[in-house]
């Protein structure tokens, strides 16, 4: 029982900032559904912090997906156990508290509709880009004509219709625990400094250890081939004429493979994807900065790799110092550090193509001002961003703390960008965001290189936590 309990915490322990907001969440939604005048309100806001919750549950359950996790006495019951205290918790019991105020019927369809969220969140959460299907739905749903919608409403109102959602759910977390466990023999671990993708790769400081798709795979395949091209050219280079510039080069085509034009294509097209169905989604009456803003961010996300992948690199330091040969070892950090500003060229461009993007699906004639504003905010928010994750806490309370300090100020700052720009015009909005985001930016920078070059560094991989 004690095991059941343990699973059943392990998502609210691990993300706890997370999981009080969702507890103020659905406090909230409960209170305005009591409060008479917003009963759909409240029951929409209560249904979407318990949509975030198995998201969690999700995130945690992929943590544990280890083949060896299942080797474990008495794993299976205890995930079992845990798994059905949260369907008691976070499905049943909502589904029955619904029946007295909305009906019987309302309560049935909430049974299969909730039952559907909660593989689809399980689903997102293992990785599988299966789960931007519900998208391509939501969009393709805004575009039924009429008739169609008056053909299909007498089967949308079959009775019969929460079971198949339950039956389609029951398939879906049978397809999700498969990916999460496959059979035979795990794949290569991935670069500690491969960028993010989309729908697979979390904050966290684990490497997925699910397989990619036919298509990811000739994807990877083909930019890894240009990652090796650009190593022997830069390697050749340094070989016939040694040079502290050309060292620099050949460090960033080891360290950052993704960091060249076949990475940067791969990385389009995958996050390009995502904002076109975003920008879609959220229709041509949007507001082109607050997309843009996101594209930006989207762009932006490549660059926590330094401060997660750093710890899982360092068994692997030992052998580049001795390659190196550095005089001293604060030369030998010095060289590290200024090869993670290989980062900045990809998240810059990255930037100017997602914003490009979105105002052409939005508001096409917004473009020139989008990437001026791009142009004034990306390269200093890039470089301050690379600042901020160059030095992430050990601790991982403290380094939610940090990490959500720096998408809660990139957000604030690209909006806030974006608005003074708009109001005050290039030169009167533009100038002054230019002076305070590179005079913080070089700052950051600035602070950040220092404090990671006098600081020890380890050659001894992470301390696994007692007990994991």
């Amino acid at each position: 029982m004690r095991a059941t309990w343990t699973l059943a915490l392990l998502p609210l322990r691990q993300a706890w900032v997370a999981a009080l907001l969702l507890l103020l969440m659905l406090v909230g939604g409960v209170l305005l559904a009591l409060a008479g005048g917003a009963l759909y309100g409240g029951a929409m806001l209560a249904a979407l912090a318990l949509w975030f919750a198995w998201l969690l549950a999700g995130t945690a359950l992929k943590g544990l997906a280890r083949k060896e996790t299942l080797l474990l006495p008495e794993f299976h019951r205890a995930l079992a156990g845990a798994a059905a205290l949260w369907s008691l918790l976070f499905w049943l019991l909502p589904c029955a508290l619904l029946a007295p105020h909305f009906g019987i019927r309302i309560g049935w369809v909430a049974l299969g509709a909730g039952a559907l969220a909660i593989a689809w969140a399980l689903l997102t959460t293992s990785g599988s880009r299966s789960g931007f299907l519900i998208w391509v739905f939501i969009i393709g749903a805004r575009f039924v004509p009429e008739p169609l919608l008056l053909a299909i409403e007498p089967a949308l109102q079959n009775p019969l219709l929460p079971l198949a959602a339950l039956l389609l759910a029951a398939l879906i977390l049978r397809a999700t625990w498969q990916r999460l466990f496959p059979a035979g023999d795990p794949p290569l671990p991935d670069s500690p400094l491969l960028a993010p993708e989309p729908m697979r790769r979390g904050m966290g400081n684990t490497t997925s250890n699910v397989p990619r798709g036919k298509l990811m795979q000739r994807l990877n395949g083909w930019s890894e081939v240009g990652a090796s091209a650009l190593l022997l050219r830069q390697a050749a280079r340094y070989h016939a004429a040694p040079t502290p510039t050309r060292q620099r080069a050949m460090l960033r085509a080891l360290l950052l493979p993704q960091e060249q034009p076949r990475g940067w294509l791969v990385r389009w097209l995958l996050w390009g994807a995502a904002i076109a169905v975003y920008a879609i989604a959220v229709g041509q009456q949007a507001q082109i900065g607050m997309v843009a803003g996101y594209a930006t961010f989207f762009a932006l996300t490549g660059l926590n790799v330094v401060g997660l992948g750093m710890p899982r690199l360092q068994p692997s330091l030992v052998e580049l110092y001795f390659s190196l040969a550095p005089d001293t070892l604060a030369g030998f950090k010095a060289q590290l550090v200024d090869s993670f500003l290989g980062l900045l060229p990809g998240a810059i461009l990255s930037a100017f193509v997602f914003t490009a993007l979105a105002a052409l699906l939005i508001a096409p004639p917004a473009l020139p001002d989008v990437a001026l504003t791009t142009a004034i905010l990306a390269p200093p928010l890039a470089l301050a961003t690379l600042a901020l994750y160059l030095g992430l806490p050990v601790n991982v309370i403290l380094r939610s703390v940090v990490t959500l300090i720096t998408l809660f100020g990139q957000m604030g700052t690209i909006w806030m960008g974006y608005a003074l720009i708009d109001h005050y015009g290039a030169l009167w909005g533009g100038v002054p965001v230019l002076v305070v985001t590179w005079s913080f930016a070089i700052g950051a920078w600035s602070a950040a290189r220092a404090h990671w070059i006098n600081n020890p560094l380890s050659f001894d991989p992470p301390k696994a936590k007692a007990g994991a």
